[in-house]
C-alpha cells in the first residue's frame, strides 16, 4: 500500500468527550487540508507524521508533558504543536483564531507552544536514497573519520540545499585549503538561536554566488563523482575530537519528506522479528511503498545491506521487519493523477454514447475509441478531429479527463492488408510505420489545447486470434509499435500521457507479453503506464463475477512490469449478462472500487467501466437501453 503523505496529525483526548472535541475541531479541519485526527495518545502510532498538534490535558501524556512523551517514543517527529485547551469550547475558540489568521500551527502567537527540532533534508536529486559509509560516531581525530553523511550520487547529479541559509564560503581551487575537502560550498543557518554550518563537498561546479540566500531544495551545485559528503558543524552544539572542530552527528537530524522503502523484487516477506526464522506476517511487492519506523538516516544506511532489517508498517497497518538487503529507500509518489480514477467508456458513434456531462456525477474519466477509418479505410484525420473535438470540449469543460484509445479503427481497417489473422511481420511493419505517422499528425491536431489527457496505443493487442472487436499481434510487433508511436505522439505533444492498450490475457500472460514487447523498444522510460482489462476479476475468486480470479492477482502481475508507473484499468465490468440485477452489479462495482482505492491509493490512474449504456455492445450499462437510470447502480456508481 502507498501511504498517503499526510504530514500533520491532530491528537484529541480520549476522555469520554472525544466526539465533543472532534466537533469543536471540525471548522479547523474544513479550513486546513490533510490533517489526520488521532483518538488519544495510547496505542496510536504517530510515526507517519512530520508535525503533530496535541491537546494537553491531565493524564494524557507521560509526565503530563506531550513534548517529552513524543520525543521519547517517536523520534522522527519534527514539530510538536501543544494546544493548551482544557475544554472543547476552548479548543474551538483557539482554532477559530488560527482559521481567521490562516495560521495552521498558530505560529503568530509565538508563545513557546511549538517545539521544532532542527532537521536537514537529502542533498541530491539522485534516487534511490543511498549512503556510502556511516558517520564516525567515535572520533579518532584522523583523516579516516567520516565527518558527516557520505551520500551516493551520480556524476553530474544536482546537489541540493539540505536547509535554507546563506552561502558563507566556497572553495573551488586546484590546491586543497585547510578543510582538505576538495571543492565545496558552505551554507550557514540558524535555528532557535543556534548556528549551524553545512558543508557540501565533492563538487564539480557551484551554481550559487557567495552571500546568496538559498532555500531548502535549491540546486547549489553539481557533484563530481559518485559521492557527496555533507558535514554539519555548530560552534555551540558541536563536538570536538574530529579532524575538523564542532562536528554535529547528522544522523538524528536527517528527515526526508515522504520517505518510504520498497522491495526490489516480488514477494518480500515481512516477519514478526528481525530474523529469517521468525514467523511471517505477509508479503510486499515492488509497488508497495511502505513506511519505515526508524530514524531516516539509519533506514537509508541499512537499505541494500545484507543482514540488516528495517522495521516497517505493512499495508494493513501491522508492524514487522523486512530484510533491508531487498529494500531500497525512496520517496512516496502518488503515481496516478489527483482525480477520481472512476470513469466510463463512451462511444461517439452510438446514439446513447455521448451523454450530457451533467449526468456523469463524481467520476473522473471518459474514454473513447478514436475511429478515423469510419468502417471504410478513411484516413481523413480532420473529419475525425471534427467529430471528437466538440465532445471532448464539452466533457473537459465539465471537469472530466478524456482518454482516447487507438486501434485498427484508427488505422488499418479496410486498407488492403491481409485478413487480420493472416498478417505477417512484414505487413505489420508497413502498418506500424503508417500508423505512427498518422498518430504524429493526430497528436499535433490536439497538442496544446488541453482536451486530451491520455492516448492508448492500440487495444487488447494480446487477445487471442479471432477475439471479438480486437486485432491482436505478436509482442515483438507491439514493441515495434510502441517504439514508433510513443515518440511520434510526444514529439508534438510533450504533455500528453501515452499508455499501452488494454491487455486482456490475464495476470501472467499479459505481463509476460508486455515485458517481451518492451524488449523491442528504447521508449520504456517514456511509457506512462500499463493498461489492462480485468473482466471476470472480483474480490472473491470463483464468485459470480470473479470466475477468473481475484483482482489483486492482476494488480500484482501488471504492477511488477513497471513498478514506478501507474496502472490503467481502461475497461472492466460485466459482459453478456444484461438481465442481472442492478443491485448485484452495484454491489460488485462499488466493492471493487472501494477496495482498489483503499488498497492501492495513488497507483490506479483510471478505473473505467464498460459501458455507459446497456446497448453499447455487450457490456452492462450504467444506464439502460433507453438511457434511464438503473437504480441503485447508476446513483452509487456516479458517486463512487
Amino acid at each position: 500500500m502507498s501511504d498517503s503523505p499526510i504530514s500533520h496529525a491532530f491528537v484529541l483526548p480520549d476522555d469520554g468527550q472525544f466526539f465533543q472535541w472532534y466537533n469543536a475541531l471540525k471548522p479547523y479541519l474544513a479550513q486546513f487540508d490533510n490533517v489526520a485526527v488521532i483518538r488519544g495518545s495510547g496505542g496510536n502510532d504517530l510515526t507517519p507524521y512530520r508535525n503533530v498538534s496535541v491537546i494537553n490535558v491531565p493524564n494524557m501524556w507521560l509526565r503530563d508533558d506531550p513534548v517529552f512523551h513524543i520525543r521519547r517514543i517517536f523520534p522522527t517527529i519534527v514539530m510538536v504543536d501543544v494546544v493548551q485547551a482544557t475544554t472543547p469550547a476552548q479548543l474551538q475558540s483557539m482554532m477559530q483564531t488560527r482559521i481567521n489568521l490562516a495560521d495552521r500551527y498558530g505560529r503568530q502567537r509565538n508563545d513557546g507552544h511549538i517545539n521544532e527540532r532542527f532537521v536537514i533534508g537529502w542533498a541530491t536529486d539522485r534516487r534511490p536514497y543511498e549512503s556510502v559509509r556511516p558517520f564516525t560516531k567515535q572520533p579518532t581525530g584522523t583523516a579516516s573519520d567520516i565527518l558527516g553523511i557520505e551520500i551516493a550520487t551520480t556524476g553530474g547529479s544536482n546537489i541540493l540545499a539540505a536547509v535554507g541559509g546563506k552561502v558563507t564560503k566556497q572553495w573551488s581551487g586546484n590546491e586543497p585549503d585547510a578543510l582538505r575537502l576538495g571543492n565545496y560550498i558552505q551554507i550557514t543557518t540558524q535555528h532557535n538561536g543556534t548556528t549551524y554550518i553545512l558543508t557540501y563537498a565533492g563538487l564539480s561546479a557551484i551554481s550559487v554566488p557567495l552571500h546568496t540566500t538559498v532555500t531548502k531544495g535549491d540546486v547549489i551545485g553539481k557533484v563530481s563523482g559518485s559521492t557527496c559528503l555533507v558535514v554539519v558543524q555548530s560552534p555551540t552544539a558541536g563536538t570536538d575530537g574530529y579532524r575538523l572542530p564542532n562536528i554535529v552527528n547528522p544522523y538524528p537530524l536527517l528527515y526526508v519528506d515522504s520517505l518510504r522503502v520498497r522491495p526490489t523484487g516480488s514477494g518480500l516477506w515481512v516477519r514478526k522479528l528481525p530474523r529469517l526464522e521468525s514467523d511471517t506476517l505477509g508479503q510486499l511487492q515492488p509497488y508497495d511503498f511502505v513506511l519505515p519506523r526508524e530514524m531516516h538516516a539509519d533506514v537509508i544506511a541499512k537499505t541494500g545491506v545484507e543482514g540488516e532489517w528495517i522495521n516497517v508498517r505493512m499495508p494493513d497497518g501491522r508492524n514487522g521487519f523486512a530484510a533491508a538487503w531487498f529494500l531500497e529507500a525512496t520517496e512516496f509518489k502518488r503515481f496516478a493523477l489527483e482525480i477520481n480514477p472512476v470513469g466510463v467508456n463512451l462511444d461517439a458513434r452510438h446514439p446513447l454514447g455521448t451523454p450530457d456531462a451533467s449526468r456523469l456525477g463524481n467520476i473522473g474519466w471518459v474514454r473513447f475509441g478514436y475511429n478515423v477509418s469510419n468502417n471504410s479505410g478513411s484516413e481523413d484525420i480532420n473529419a475525425a478531429y471534427n467529430r471528437y473535438a466538440p465532445l471532448t470540449e464539452r466533457y473537459v469543460n465539465a471537469g472530466y479527463k478524456v482518454c482516447f484509445t487507438t486501434s485498427h479503427q484508427t488505422y488499418g481497417e479496410a486498407k488492403g492488408f491481409p485478413p487480420w489473422p493472416q498478417m505477417r511481420d512484414d505487413n505489420w511493419r508497413v502498418l506500424i510505420d503508417r500508423f505512427a505517422d498518422m498518430m504524429r499528425r493526430i497528436s499535433q491536431q490536439w497538442a496544446g489545447k488541453g482536451l486530451v489527457h491520455c492516448w492508448q496505443v492500440w487495444n487488447e493487442q494480446d487477445a487471442p486470434v479471432g477475439a471479438i472487436a480486437s486485432v491482436p499481434m505478436s509482442p515483438q510487433n507491439y514493441g515495434l509499435m510502441l517504439d514508433k508511436c510513443i515518440p511520434a505522439i510526444k514529439s508534438t505533444d510533450s504533455d500528453v500521457l501515452v499508455v499501452t492498450g488494454g491487455h486482456t490475457s490475464g495476470p501472467v500472460s499479459g505481463p509476460n507479453y508486455i515485458r517481451a514487447a518492451l524488449q523491442q523498444t528504447a521508449q520504456r522510460s517514456r511509457l506512462d503506464g500499463v493498461a489492462f482489462h480485468p473482466y471476470g476479476r472480483a474480490l472473491t475468486a470463483g464468485s459470480h463475477y470473479g470466475q477468473f480470479g481475484h483482482i489483486d492477482e492482476s494488480i500484482r502481475g501488471y504492477s511488477n512490469v513497471l513498478p514506478t508507473k501507474p496502472l490503467w484499468i481502461t475497461e472492466w465490468g460485466v459482459l453478456d449478462r444484461p438481465e442481472d440485477s442492478p443491485t448485484d452489479i452495484a454491489n460488485y462495482a462499488i466493492n471493487m472500487i472501494n477496495h482498489l482505492k483503499a488498497r492501492y491509493p495513488g497507483q490506479i490512474a483510471a478505473l473505467i467501466w464498460y459501458a455507459w449504456a446497456q446497448s453499447m455492445h455487450n457490456g452492462y450499462g450504467i444506464v439502460d437501453s433507453n438511457s434511464q437510470p438503473r437504480s441503485p447502480l447508476t446513483e452509487r456508481f456516479l458517486q463512487a
